[in-house]
Order: C-alpha cells, then sequence, then structure tokens
C-alpha cells in the first residue's frame, strides 16, 4: 500500500468523514465501534474521553484548546503495547470494513493496519509529546497549531476537514512565514521523523534546507525542546467498560476524525509542504 494510500484509510478508521459536514458520514456500524473505544480499558493510553469535547464544539470554535488537552493526557499515559494496537486496529478495520470498501479502500485488511500502525504510532507519540521549554512547556504540536491559525484561520472542525482533504489530494497549507514553518519544534519533529523514517525524510531534505536553512537537517536536537512522553508502556487487559454503552449518543468517529486531521494539518508544516 502506498503511504499516501495508507493517510487516507487510516484516516477513515477515525472518522475524517465527519457527520453533518460531509458527503459521506461513517456507517452506524463504524460509529459504534468507535464509540466503544471510549470506555475500553485497554485503549486508554489514547486517552479517547479527553475528545468528547468535540463532540459539542461549535463549528466556529477552534478545537486546538481540547487537542491540546487530549494530547497533553495522552502524553502523561503510558505508551499503548503493540498487543493493544493490534487489538484496537482490528476492532476498527471489522467494524468499518464497508465505510472502507465505499471508498475504494477494500484491499485494507486489519494486519496490514495493524503492522503499519504499530510502526508509525512509537514515532507520532514522541512528536506528538514534545513541548516548547520557551513558551511554558506548550506541546509543540498546540504551538504550531496556534503559528497557523493567523494563516488558515480558526482551526474548526469544518476547517480542519478541508485542509487536511485538499493536502490528502495532492494540495498544500497556504504560504507560511519561516517563523511557523522553521521553529524549534519543527525541527525537533523532523529530526525524530528523519531518524526513524529516513526513507520517506530524505525526500524531503532539499525542500527543507532551502526553506529553513542548512542547520535545520543537522541533526542536532534544539535545547529548547523537550519531550513529555511517559516511558512506561500499557498492558493489554483484554477486557472492555461495561460503561462504555454511557457514551452511545456520541459519535466518536467524527471526534477522532478532528484529532486525526489536526495532527495531519501539524504534520504538513512539519514537512515544509507550503
Amino acid at each position: 500500500m502506498s503511504f499516501r494510500k495508507f493517510i487516507a484509510a487510516a484516516t477513515v478508521v477515525v472518522g475524517l468523514q465527519m457527520a453533518g459536514t460531509s458527503a459521506q458520514s461513517l456507517s452506524s456500524q463504524c460509529q459504534s465501534t468507535l464509540t466503544s473505544l471510549i470506555g475500553n480499558k485497554d485503549a486508554s493510553c489514547l486517552n479517547p474521553s479527553a475528545l468528547v469535547g468535540l463532540a459539542i464544539a461549535s463549528n466556529s470554535t477552534s478545537i486546538v484548546p481540547t487537542v491540546n488537552s487530549w494530547l497533553s493526557g495522552l502524553c502523561s499515559r503510558p505508551a499503548c503495547s503493540n498487543d493493544i494496537i493490534s487489538e484496537v486496529v482490528h476492532s476498527v478495520a471489522s467494524g468499518c470494513s464497508s465505510d472502507l470498501s465505499s471508498l475504494g479502500l477494500s484491499d485494507v485488511n486489519g494486519d496490514e493496519l495493524t503492522s503499519l500502525v504499530q510502526t508509525i504510532y512509537p514515532t507520532v507519540r514522541q512528536v506528538a509529546c514534545l513541548s516548547d521549554t520557551q513558551n511554558n512547556n506548550t506541546l509543540c504540536i498546540t504551538e504550531t497549531l496556534d503559528n497557523l491559525e493567523p494563516y488558515t484561520g480558526p482551526l474548526t472542525a469544518s476547517n480542519i476537514e478541508s485542509l487536511v482533504t485538499g493536502i490528502i489530494g495532492g494540495g498544500s497549507l497556504p504560504n507560511l512565514p519561516a517563523n511557523v514553518t522553521c521553529t524549534d519544534c519543527t525541527k525537533a519533529a523532523y529530526n525524530i521523523l528523519q531518524k526513524n523514517f529516513g526513507d520517506l525524510v530524505d525526500g524531503y531534505a532539499s525542500t527543507v534546507s532551502s526553506t529553513c536553512g542548512a542547520s535545520f537537517t543537522d541533526g542536532a536536537t534544539p535545547a529548547s525542546v523537550t519531550q513529555l512522553a511517559d516511558n512506561q508502556t500499557q498492558s493489554s487487559t483484554t477486557t472492555s467498560n461495561a460503561a462504555a454503552g454511557s457514551f452511545a449518543p456520541i459519535a466518536l468517529g467524527p471526534i477522532l476524525g478532528v484529532a486525526a486531521s489536526t495532527l495531519l494539518t501539524a504534520a504538513s508544516a512539519f514537512f515544509v509542504l507550503a
């Protein structure tokens, strides 16, 4: 599967097609599967309950504060083990199979997605948990999204969906100045991505260097950036919280879709796609 196709598949899995704002909404089975994650003890390493606030956010309200709260909680929790990732991905791939098929992704299966997610999850978590000590230990993702808003407008649920749909389709973010794309935070993120996925990132090296300068790609870790991720790993309990049903009215697919879309929007700045 190509990298772009995987991004499309993963985005569908977490609900990019947001109910009420997208031409194609998630199936009831897929929404039920995603909603169950809130009450799943094993999925607590993803801190999904912190995203409930996105379900009631207005179309004119920036979701950055809620995403910041979600990531702050996620980073303070132990990382998901490979067993937990496998459990969650297989459950979602099965529960959302019709949604994937409707977008021409019928060849995506649980084993393939599990392997991919297990490979990229540690890196994504590392990047998501970087913080800037010169900005009151603000998470780098939050700082980057705050820096993006003057150029993209408020990062509301509908605005983010529009931006990410364009990015996946081969477009880019609006023209961004160096003080947005070439920060200590984005350099630290680039270092992590280059170290863990050099084959993918090397193709952007010349563009990054010409945009941000040769020192941006020298591999040195910015002194102002620190890692907040908990070093422990959460073990699977193989059981789900029976209270999950109390969250049934909430469509978790749209919520996780906004979160995934937000991270992808920030990643565009890290790769200097503008």
